[in-house]
């Protein structure tokens, strides 16, 4: 059975829609070019079982300059994604987004918005703090997110205005067990 090119689309921006919805997003990146770095015991598969207890695995392969590009699969939902790593002391972090621009239905144009996630590398275990959406969101209606501007969709969803300057100085000032990150998934390096 062959696919038109704009259910395709339609496939394409669900699946956005679906990893995007439950993930703090940004216009601007997390991280300011000056601060990448490439750090090469990340590249190759990583399995675990994420917080919902569903087996989840992630490939990082090495893509141009300094960047990867991240497989990402569960159950229920997966995605490809170009992502740039920062190292500030002994914390890594990882600023993500769709590989590709997603064209929308109707018109519709959903932008490549930019998430993160505090990474621990440690040997063959990789656990990943991405921050916790819910929380984040209960927080900016509440005006608590420090400094950070914002502005909502027609959904009610979230989404992070700041500059990259403004974002990256929120991550280093936010305590390593803030609320405002998810449990943790935990990975081992795939044999």
């Amino acid at each position: 059975m062959k696919f038109s090119s704009r259910l395709c689309s339609v496939l394409t921006i669900l699946v956005f829609l679906l990893l995007s919805s439950c993930m703090v997003r940004s216009v601007h990146p997390w991280l300011k070019k000056e601060n990448v770095i490439f750090e090469e015991d990340l590249l190759g598969g990583w399995v675990g079982i994420n917080a919902a207890g569903k087996d989840t695995a992630m490939t990082f392969v090495r893509g141009d300059g300094n960047t990867y590009e991240v497989q990402y699969s569960d159950p229920d939902a997966h995605g490809i994604f170009i992502a740039l790593l920062g190292k500030f002391g002994n914390d890594y972090y990882l600023d993500f987004r769709p590989k590709e621009r997603a064209p929308g239905a109707d018109g519709l144009l959903m932008f490549p918005a930019h998430s993160v996630a505090r990474l621990d590398i440690v040997r063959d275990r990789l656990t990943v703090h991405q921050l916790n959406y819910g929380d984040f969101k209960a927080e900016a209606k509440l005006e608590r997110l420090r400094d950070l501007r914002f502005a909502w969709d027609d959904e009610d969803e979230l989404v992070i205005t700041s500059t990259t300057d403004d974002l990256q100085r929120f991550l280093l000032g936010l305590s390593r067990d803030s609320k405002l990150y998810a449990p943790p998934l935990r990975l081992s390096r795939r044999k």
